[in-house]
C-alpha cells in the first residue's frame, strides 16, 4: 500500500505522476507482437490486393493468442478450430522462413559480388607506392 500524506489521495497522487511522465515526454507503452506484424508482412511476396486481409487475419490470430482461453477449455470444436489455426500459422511460418532465407541468400551473393570486385580492383592497383612526382623527368 502507499503511504501518503491525509491530504493527499491515492487517485490524486497517481494523477500527478502521469503529469509528470507526460512533462517529460516518457512513453511507457510496451512493445507487443502487433508492432512487428508491418515489419513481417513486407517480407512476405505477398499481392497487394490482399495485403490487408492478411494483416486482419494475422492480428486477430495475435488477439486470440492474447485473449482466448486454451482449447481444452474450449471443448472439442474449439480444439478443431485451434488445430486448423496451427496449420494456417505453420504455413505463414514457413513462408516467413522462406522470404527470409531468400533475403539472406540474396544478400550474400551480393556480398560475395562485391568482394570479387573488390579483389580484381586491388588487383589491378600497383602494390608499391606511386612515383615521387620530384623523380619524373619530362
Amino acid at each position: 500500500m502507499i503511504q501518503t500524506s491525509p491530504v493527499l489521495s491515492c487517485v490524486t497522487l497517481q494523477h500527478w505522476e502521469l503529469l509528470v511522465l507526460e512533462k517529460l515526454k516518457w512513453d511507457l507503452v510496451s512493445v507487443i507482437a502487433n508492432d512487428f506484424l508491418p515489419h513481417i508482412l513486407h517480407r512476405l511476396p505477398l499481392p497487394a490486393d490482399k495485403l490487408e486481409l492478411v494483416k486482419k487475419h494475422a492480428q486477430t490470430f495475435i488477439a486470440l493468442c492474447a485473449t482466448a482461453p486454451s482449447p481444452e477449455q474450449q471443448g472439442p470444436d474449439a480444439s478443431c478450430v485451434f488445430s486448423l489455426l496451427q496449420d494456417c500459422l505453420k504455413a505463414c511460418q514457413e513462408q516467413i522462413e522462406a522470404a527470409l532465407a531468400e533475403s539472406l541468400k540474396q544478400a550474400s551473393q551480393s556480398q560475395q559480388e562485391f568482394n570479387a570486385k573488390t579483389a580484381a580492383y586491388r588487383g589491378s592497383q600497383p602494390t608499391s607506392t606511386p612515383t615521387d612526382v620530384t623523380d619524373v623527368n619530362l
